[in-house]
């Protein structure tokens, strides 16, 4: 086996293991449907994960630095004020272009703190960048002031929220048409964003 074959099968198992955990839940995927459905035998598959919670760790790990490296690549390219609608537009881009991503995030979520940390330790570089964004924006008056930490806090929750609580949101919000709804929910959470960062009119 060479290396650049084993990283492509390793890298492919990941793959359908995040569509699986996604869409049929950690508990109810075997890792001999994750094999079966990266093309391979159970064997294979446990040569690069051990263990089913092996496999869960690796999965947290690549969506928690592709999230972290779309995240970062959107701030790197904007400057000021644009810098949160750019996280915006990445959190949205991503979901397009890797649904798969958005379900796993969600059932990952209710796998327990462990799990939640995990996701935590990637994105800290992140949160604190933030802050330190939120809280400039403050002191130069074209965000209004409030708690910093809160404020990242209830933006995290609104964007990740409508992206991974499909179903919760669809009974909230009517039916959703695929990638035209991820387009509304997606003007609409920038609007969101908008109002929530603007300063008051004086």
């Amino acid at each position: 086996m060479t290396r650049t074959g084993g990283e492509e099968r390793r890298r492919r198992l990941l793959s359908e293991a995040i569509r699986l955990f996604g869409s049929k839940g950690y508990a109810r995927t075997s890792l001999e449907a994750v094999a079966s459905a990266a093309g391979v035998r159970k064997q294979t598959l446990l040569y690069y994960f051990p263990t089913k919670e092996a496999l869960l760790d690796a999965c947290v790990a690549e969506v928690s630095e592709g999230v972290a490296a779309a995240l970062t690549e959107a701030l790197d390219q904007e400057t000021g004020q644009g810098k949160a609608e750019a996280v915006v537009r990445a959190l949205f881009r991503l979901a397009g272009e890797w649904p798969e991503f958005a379900n796993f995030v969600r059932e990952a979520s209710r796998l327990g703190p462990e799990v939640i940390q995990s996701f935590a330790a990637v994105l800290e570089p992140l949160r604190l960048r933030a802050i330190g964004f939120l809280e400039g924006g403050m002191e130069e008056g074209w965000i209004r002031k409030q708690d910093p930490a809160l404020l990242l806090f209830t933006l995290y929750t609104a964007v990740v929220g409508s992206i991974t609580e499909a179903g919760v949101l669809r009974a909230v919000a009517g039916p959703d048409r695929g990638r035209i709804a991820l387009r509304r929910r997606e003007r609409e959470v920038l609007a969101f964003v908008r109002s929530a960062l603007s300063p008051p009119p004086d």
